[in-house]
């Protein structure tokens, strides 16, 4: 239970999904941040909502990754806002970022790096 957790997030059941899902970027989030991660958000840039927790019943420990496609959260662009909120409710947000040149996000205790 405990094995590295990898899933894709497709969401084509999605009210929001796209017919051109598969052809959409891909982004790992890496959390090396020490912490649990209990959450994680995304939407499309500066949408004023934020979409379901991609990660459902399960949380993402420090030292695992989570691989997602983005097509459901685009609003046929490339820019999206990221919301990870760790067990205890600290939440950090990474705004207007570029799914198309970002193949992974670092989530740390206090920042993140994109790849």
């Amino acid at each position: 239970m405990f094995a590295k957790i990898q899933i894709a997030a497709v969401l084509a059941a999605t009210a929001l999904a796209t017919p051109a899902l598969a052809a959409d970027p891909r982004v790992n989030i890496v959390n090396e941040s020490g912490l649990t991660v209990a959450k994680v958000q995304m939407s499309g840039v500066y949408s004023g909502t934020w979409g379901p927790d991609l990660l459902g019943d399960y949380v993402l420990r420090s030292g695992y990754h989570l691989n997602l496609v983005q097509g459901s959260y685009s609003s046929g662009n490339c820019r999206y806002d990221l919301r990870v909120t760790f067990v205890g409710g600290r939440q950090m947000e990474i705004r207007d970022f570029n799914a198309c040149a970002t193949t992974s996000v670092t989530i740390y205790s206090r920042s993140y790096n994109l790849a």
